[in-house]
């Protein structure tokens, strides 16, 4: 109520403004009660900027779903990236995501817990989206490696490389792929193909031009939830299920 009052009476300023005759002293007289009534009531400044923020916010949101929605096969139907949970599936969720984000960590234990609970329901795209650094890079390979290489070691060795977090070094790399019957020396040559290095640029470029620009970030059925919003994903998954 109050942010609308302060609106009002800009508006009403502007309008005495430009009324052809109008007095100026009652010009200042009108600016003086604007100005005391902030002063008194300072809380309306912070009312009006949580506002702006709201609808900066609002307007992000719609930006960036019209951007999803343009790059939808991109995003949803790249052969190349890994996926879990059959083609049919009434809900798909698409993660762009990156192994040392702890953030990420903590949304994957949802994922995957998700993914029991509602198995056959699901269809999950993984998008690797490496930002931390060449530790990221080179974990993001070696994980498209093992997918190129065997599918059913795939899951389990996402899962560990995300566990690992920033602990996530060469060494550690090759056991935890090694753990799971991965040819470390194929993978490593996989690891540096043109097909893999092509694959992650494209995703690069899918992100940015979608707006995303820090992992975790999902899509549930077009429906965007930046970072590890734990709440809203629920929420989110949930209305999807039940259609």
């Amino acid at each position: 109520m109050r942010c609308f009052l302060v609106l009002a009476a800009s508006l009403a300023l502007t309008a005495c403004n430009a009324a052809p005759g109008a007095n100026a002293d009652d010009h200042e007289a009108f600016n003086e009660r604007v100005h005391r009534y902030i002063v008194e009531n300072p809380e309306v400044i912070e009312e009006a900027l949580i506002a702006l923020q709201q609808r900066a916010r609002a307007r992000e949101q719609a930006q960036m779903m019209d951007a999803v929605t343009a790059l939808e096969d991109a995003i949803n139907s790249d052969p190349r990236d890994p996926v879990f949970g059959p083609a049919d599936a009434p809900v798909t969720i698409v993660e762009f995501f990156d192994y040392r984000c702890p953030y990420c960590r903590v949304a994957n234990d949802w994922l995957a817990a998700m993914a029991e609970a509602h198995e056959g329901q699901l269809r999950i795209v993984f998008k690797e989206l490496p930002l931390l650094g060449e530790a990221s890079r080179e974990a993001a390979r070696a994980a498209l490696a093992v997918w190129q290489l065997d599918r059913d070691a795939y899951f389990a060795v996402h899962n560990e490389f995300m566990a690992a977090g920033s602990g996530l070094n060469s060494e550690r790399i090759d056991d935890i792929a090694a753990s799971h019957g991965v040819d470390i020396a194929t993978m490593r040559e996989t690891m540096a193909s043109e097909d893999i290095t092509e694959h992650l640029s494209d995703v690069y470029e899918v992100a940015s031009m979608a707006g995303i620009n820090g992992t975790p970030f999902f899509i549930i059925n077009g429906e965007v939830i930046a970072g590890a919003d734990m709440r809203r994903l629920q929420t989110t998954l949930m209305a999807a299920l039940e259609g």
